[in-house]
C-alpha cells in the first residue's frame, strides 16, 4: 500500500459513494487507475464493504446503550458460545470481546426503556454463562463513525506481522 492508496482510503471513508472520476481528480490519478486500486483494496480485505449510516432515532430505536458483560467462565468454549449466541440478537449493533474486567462490550439500539429492560432481563441475562451486566445509556453522541486513521509508517500487511511490529523478513515494514 502506497500513499495514493492511503489517500483513496481517506476519501472513501468520508464519502463511500463518491464517483471514481471525482476520486481520481482528488488523488491525481486516472479513473481506470483509481478503479483498479479500489478493487485491489477490496480484494485484499482492506476495504470490507460500503454501507449507509442509518440514524437509529429516525427509524424508531432512539435508546442507544452500551452493555458490559462479564461471564462466569473464561475458557474458549464458553466465550465462543456466548459470541455465537449474541449474534442472534438484532438489537445488538456492535459487539466486542475485550481485555480487562469486562469480557464483552455490546452496543444496542432499542425503541424504549421498556424494550431495554425486556432485552436485559428476558434475553441477555438468560444467555448461559452471563455473570454480570453493566448498562450505560447514551445521553448524546459526540463523535460517531469516525474514519480509521491511515498511518504513513509502520504499516504491516495483515497476516505478515510476527508479533514485534516487523514483517516476516525481520525488518520494519514501511510499505
Amino acid at each position: 500500500m502506497d500513499a495514493k492508496d492511503r489517500q483513496i482510503l481517506e476519501v472513501l471513508q468520508r464519502d463511500g459513494r463518491i464517483a471514481h472520476t471525482r476520486l481520481a481528480e482528488i488523488v491525481n490519478l486516472s479513473a481506470p487507475a483509481v478503479l483498479a486500486r479500489v478493487r485491489k483494496l477490496e480484494e485484499q480485505g482492506i476495504i470490507k464493504g460500503y454501507q449507509a449510516v442509518v440514524e437509529p432515532e429516525r427509524v424508531g430505536n432512539p435508546i442507544i446503550s452500551y452493555i458490559g458483560v462479564t461471564l462466569v467462565h473464561h475458557q474458549r468454549e464458553p466465550l465462543e458460545q456466548f459470541s455465537e449466541r449474541i449474534k442472534q440478537f438484532p438489537q445488538i449493533l456492535e459487539a466486542y470481546h475485550l481485555t480487562g474486567g469486562t469480557d464483552y462490550l455490546l452496543k444496542i439500539a432499542v425503541p424504549s426503556i421498556q424494550a431495554l429492560e425486556e432485552f436485559l432481563v428476558h434475553h441477555l441475562t438468560t444467555v448461559p454463562g452471563v455473570d454480570k451486566v453493566h448498562t450505560s445509556m447514551v445521553l448524546s453522541p459526540i463523535k460517531t463513525h469516525g474514519p480509521v486513521p491511515i498511518e504513513l509508517q509502520d504499516m504491516v500487511p495483515v497476516g505478515r506481522a510476527n508479533g514485534n511490529g516487523h514483517g516476516d523478513n525481520g525488518r520494519k515494514a514501511t510499505n
